[in-house]
């Protein structure tokens, strides 16, 4: 399915605690050597709403859109988009090579811990596929920007088609922002009404959508 273009308020997402996880198995033997194992092949990203709520400028108003997109949404059943305002941006990322016959590719973004802290690239990376793009992208091949549907289209989930296939070794970058499909970790809002009328959430736990949406 599509989602939806709206997003809930800055400031819930802004004071979420969305952040990445994994999740691996340690093996700990009694002389204390360990194996470690990946259950998950993907970085997924987590969160939970109610920190925003809590330090929420507009406590009602952000209560009334949450309610409103958990209603709608059928909890946890259709994912929305959500900005993770500590990493949406890239800025001329490279998202593929050209073989000379290839024309689409899915827009990345790779995480290289030694490009950063060495200058030079590293073994251990982590590419994440960009899915949802927030901004209309700029697309260059080989440093030359490229014209939307006159030199390629892209679609609603970050996959790019070039018109004419890129030639070998041609480079594609791309710069704009983007954001995270995610649904409702819970099909249960448990709202705490007190006695000055004012409603509150404990828990609205969010995770990052891999794959189908």
């Amino acid at each position: 399915m599509t989602i939806p273009a709206y997003r809930l308020p800055e400031g819930i997402e802004r004071g979420s605690g969305f952040g990445p996880s994994f999740r691996n198995v340690i093996q700990e033997a009694i002389s204390g050597n360990e194996q470690r194992f990946a259950q998950w092949t993907k970085c997924r990203g987590v969160g939970d709403l109610s920190y925003g709520l809590l330090t929420s400028a507009d406590p009602l108003g952000d209560f009334a859109a949450i309610v409103a997109m958990w209603r709608a949404h059928f909890g946890s059943l259709y994912p929305f988009r959500f900005r993770d305002w500590s990493d949406y941006t890239v800025t001329d990322e490279i998202f593929g090579t050209g073989d000379g016959s290839q024309t689409q590719f899915q827009l990345v973004k790779t995480y290289d811990p030694s490009q950063i802290l060495l200058g030079v690239p590293g073994s251990l990376i982590y590419v994440r596929s960009i899915t949802l793009t927030a901004t209309t992208p700029v697309i260059k091949l080989d440093g030359v920007t490229q014209t939307a549907t006159t030199d390629y289209t892209i679609n609603s989930s970050g996959l790019v088609t070039f018109t004419t296939a890129p030639t070998t070794d041609a480079i594609m970058q791309w710069t704009g922002e983007f954001d995270v499909p995610v649904r409702f970790d819970t099909d249960q809002l448990p709202v705490i009404l007190n006695e000055a009328d004012l409603a509150s959430l404990r828990s609205i736990p969010i995770k990052e959508v891999i794959g189908e949406y």
